[in-house]
């Protein structure tokens, strides 16, 4: 019989996605043997690491790096051309954040140190995708929507699929999930691409003591689907509560459960504490960057545990994912525990 044991690469596991990849044009029968298999590693993986590495999913590392190159021109702009997109009051969905904006912590009950400074990246968030109002870079880089849009659809399907076989894995009906997230991309969804742009740290940037580019946190809603270059940084806390450096693999994203997705599951899956550390020597003299999809339920999506146990009360997914954001802002907004 086949194990659910798979290949390690910093501790988190490697998982063979080929039998979601979105090349294909439907999701799999959840009998096929293949599927079985995927299922159970991946369910494996998300409740006791809460981390995963997939290969194979269906998007090619030329994509990736295309919108790597886009994100440099703008996040290399001047100040004025970036500033006109600034997201001002919405923390939320759509717009740049300039260095040193938010400051992650754990949460909202308690900071490991409440005093550190705000993280050292800028960022631009594109959620309202498909609304008319949305504010694209056309001006500074005509090239920006066109690629950005055509990397969102294809990673809302990946993100689909993520859902479905999370499901499958917890012997659920494979739409479980998904049938919260009818949304997308617009004022009733939550979910977001996240651009992080982590400039080199010489010249007229000056890093505070304890200061790191992205604090300790868990993300906040169902999963996190997680493109970044080969600059390093990224940490993951382990079951001992040791930060593990994670190694960067070409041609393979990370993805990781969220605190929704948690408590969906009344702790089964695992929300896992991650930061970006500065890395030594020579990656100190360059920029990093990364794209993060925040795969959430739609904002009117009420989170109750599955499993009928009520280990935690229902809550509303936008209420639960504007209170963490907006902590990181500091910005009180009460939150239901």
């Amino acid at each position: 019989m086949a194990t659910v044991e798979v290949e390690r690469v910093s501790g988190i596991p490697m998982i063979d996605f080929s039998a979601f990849s979105i090349e294909k044009k439907t999701r799999p029968p959840a009998e096929n043997e293949e599927v079985q298999l995927l299922v159970k590693q991946l369910l494996h993986a998300f409740s006791t690491v809460g981390f995963v590495f997939l290969k194979n999913y269906g998007i090619s590392q030329d994509e990736i790096d295309t919108v790597f190159d886009v994100m440099d021109k703008f996040f290399n702009a001047d100040k004025a051309s970036k500033l006109k997109y600034s997201k001002w009051d919405d923390v939320l969905q759509n717009g740049w954040d300039k260095l040193e904006k938010e400051r992650h912590r754990k949460s909202l009950i308690f900071s490991n140190n409440p005093d550190r400074p705000a993280d050292l990246k800028e960022s631009f968030d594109i959620g309202h995708i498909y609304e008319d109002t949305f504010k694209w870079p056309d001006d500074e880089v005509p090239e920006f929507k066109p690629t950005i849009k055509g990397m969102y659809e294809k990673v809302e399907i990946l993100g689909l699929r993520i859902l479905s076989a999370i499901a499958l894995g917890l012997g659920m009906d494979a739409d479980t999930f998904t049938s919260q997230y009818q949304h997308m991309g617009t004022q009733k969804g939550m979910t977001a691409l996240r651009l992080n742009f982590y400039p080199k740290l010489k010249g007229d940037i000056d890093v505070k003591p304890e200061q790191i580019r992205c604090g300790e946190h868990t993300d906040y809603g169902g999963v996190s689907i997680l493109f970044q270059d080969e600059c390093g940084g990224l940490e993951v806390q382990n079951v001992e509560g040791k930060y593990i450096p994670v190694t960067p693999v070409k041609g393979a994203v990370i993805v990781n459960i969220a605190d929704l997705m948690q408590r969906w599951t009344s702790d089964r899956l695992k929300s896992t504490f991650h930061r970006v550390i500065v890395p030594e020597s020579i990656k100190k003299e360059r920029d990093r960057r990364s794209a993060v999809f925040f795969f959430n339920p739609d904002r009117d999506a009420t989170i109750t545990c599955l499993d009928g146990q009520n280990k935690y009360l229902p809550i509303k997914s936008s209420d639960y994912i504007t209170s963490r954001l907006a902590s990181g802002y500091s910005i009180p907004v009460p939150v239901q525990q």
